[in-house]
């Protein structure tokens, strides 16, 4: 199996999940050039990460390549001791809320040319765009007050939404009235899974918000 990232984006999620499953993979680091290079292009025509390439098997889309790494390995229980239905769609319900509203939240600070021009444009639409984001981290802090990981036991679910506070922390997104996150984030940077994830990628630990 092998894998495909772009440091520090979403693509440490299933990246953490093979980490997990303890499974050799191959990992292959591509830059913002790469995934729009006419090989990469013919894995993932839409040029972005992350993608998994397992013998004929091509699987792109983040939530794809996690269900793919579960159902693999799923003695890994990437997905946590979810048993029952409404354990299940709680899971899926957060990974949703993380990859459908919170990430997309972020389009306009990534990339704020795409949507309007003009600095000031930009500069309002990136200031909204803080806000909403904001708004939206305040529904795990809730969460992170009630349980140590979103659905009790760690998930991809917590890794997905630990990246997307690495981009709030880069992004100067005041998150201070959010009393639950740095411990959450103490938490995960303990895991060796995800450890393994941070060197391997040249990345850094955040610590805290």
């Amino acid at each position: 199996m092998k894998l495909y990232v772009i440091p520090g984006t979403c693509a440490v999620v299933p990246h953490t999940a093979l980490e997990w499953t303890g499974a050799d993979y191959e990992l292959e680091l591509l830059d913002h050039d790469s995934v729009k290079s006419e090989e990469y292009l013919r894995i993932n025509p839409q040029g972005a990460v992350p993608a998994i390439v397992d013998g004929e098997t091509v699987v792109t889309q983040n939530i794809a390549t996690q269900v793919y790494i579960d159902a693999s390995h799923p003695d890994a229980n990437i997905f946590g001791q979810n048993d029952s239905p409404a354990e299940k769609a709680e899971l899926m319900h957060w990974l949703a809320f993380i990859n459908a509203d919170l990430h997309k939240a972020f389009a306009p600070l990534f990339g704020p040319d795409g949507f309007v021009e003009g600095d000031s444009a930009q500069q309002s639409l990136k200031e909204k765009a803080k806000e909403k984001i904001a708004h939206l981290l305040r529904l795990p802090n809730e969460q992170l007050g009630k349980h140590d990981y979103l659905t009790g036991t760690k998930t991809t679910a917590d890794v997905y939404l630990y990246v997307t506070l690495t981009w709030a922390k880069k992004f100067e997104i005041d998150l201070s009235k959010y009393s639950h996150f740095n411990d959450f984030i103490k938490r995960m940077e303990a895991d060796k899974g995800l450890t393994a994830v941070i060197e391997q990628q040249g990345i850094e630990k955040i610590e805290s918000l």
